[in-house]
């Protein structure tokens, strides 16, 4: 009938143009474009005073708590392999490269790596379960430091495999037999009592890229300011740690009781790892952890041969006897998002 034809008509005209307006808005831009990638916020503002997206005032920090977020391990290994600009986002990936060599060598040894760590079963290591980072050379590097050496802690050993050895699978191999598996101390013990590794791995997150080289500076400047020698503290850049969100990271490896007590009686090295660490943290870091060896519980993420269901219980007995709140009282970016201004401090 004539109403059933124009019916179809009708039908098939809002068809076409239902199909025409989905073109369309195919090939319309965004209104809203994405925001862009940390990456590039970065690259446009390496201060980070002012970097509102990566730097020390980003509204992420202090807003988590960082009660046990390091994994559990025994030992930490860093090979010094470099400048962290030029390593790649995945340090362990690039194929015939030192980094990978050591990386599956020590892989190969443990069985399995996992949460970025080498793990050993009990009894198959005699340093136990291992962590394997990069040190930087270079600015960011240590006085002594060549390309090639695989520094340990807590062992407070040197390896000095060298810059080809460090390449070739089979001597790398051996090295992880003698060194890791063994035990073998047959490396020279390093000169400096204490070492800090600050995370600058620019290509794996922007925050470790932009707070990690002005951190060293602000580190390396108050050890000037106090009067601290320079064969005491050696400062490095060092690789992805893990919590990129947790940056500035600052991994810290000192005598039990810090760097004011006698050699004698100083204790064992240990490995303490702190988060959200900004330029204004790094006097009382200095004069708290590195002179006396005490950790600083609101910083404190975790320690070497820590397991993290025992962090919490340390880090408030530590605040109780210290007499700091526990929980950590709420930062000045906590504080702001709770009232709507969402920016931090200025």
């Amino acid at each position: 009938t004539r109403f059933m034809s124009k019916l179809l008509v009708h039908r098939v005209y809002t068809q076409l143009i239902v199909a025409g307006t989905r073109r369309h808005a195919r090939r319309r831009p965004r209104l809203n474009p994405p925001k862009p990638r940390l990456a590039v916020a970065a690259a446009m503002d390496k201060n980070p005073e002012t970097n509102k997206y990566v730097g020390y005032h980003r509204e992420e920090v202090g807003s988590e708590s960082l009660v046990g977020t390091v994994k559990h391990f025994d030992c930490h290994a860093f090979l010094v392999h470099g400048d962290a600009d030029a390593w790649p986002g995945e340090e362990f990936d690039a194929e015939g490269d030192a980094a990978k060599t050591l990386h599956d060598a020590i892989k190969t040894a443990a069985g399995e790596h996992k949460s970025g760590v080498h793990q050993f079963k009990p009894g198959t290591s005699a340093v136990g379960k291992v962590k394997l980072n990069l040190s930087e050379t270079g600015a960011r590097g240590a006085a002594g430091d060549r390309a090639g050496d695989v520094i340990m802690f807590p062992q407070m050993r040197r390896h000095r495999l060298g810059a080809d050895a460090v390449n070739d699978p089979a001597e790398v191999a051996d090295f992880v037999r003698r060194a890791v598996v063994s035990g073998d101390d047959a490396g020279e013990a390093l000169s400096h009592r204490a070492h800090l590794f600050v995370c600058t791995h620019m290509k794996r997150d922007a925050r470790c890229g932009v707070c990690g080289p002005a951190l060293i500076e602000s580190i390396r400047d108050e050890l000037k300011r106090l009067d601290i020698a320079d064969d005491a503290v050696a400062v490095r850049g060092c690789s992805h740690t893990g919590g990129h969100k947790y940056a500035g990271n600052l991994l810290l490896f000192v005598p039990e009781k810090g760097l004011a007590a006698k050699v004698e009686d100083a204790g064992e090295t240990k490995g303490v790892w702190y988060g959200y660490v900004t330029a204004t943290e790094i006097p009382a870091v200095l004069r708290r952890t590195v002179m006396r060896g005490e950790v600083i519980p609101r910083l404190w993420r975790g320690s070497m041969g820590m397991r993290p269901d025992e962090h919490e219980a340390a880090a408030a007995a530590e605040a109780k006897r210290i007499g700091e709140p526990w929980p950590p009282l709420k930062t000045p970016c906590d504080a702001c998002n709770e009232e709507g201004g969402g920016g931090g401090e200025e």
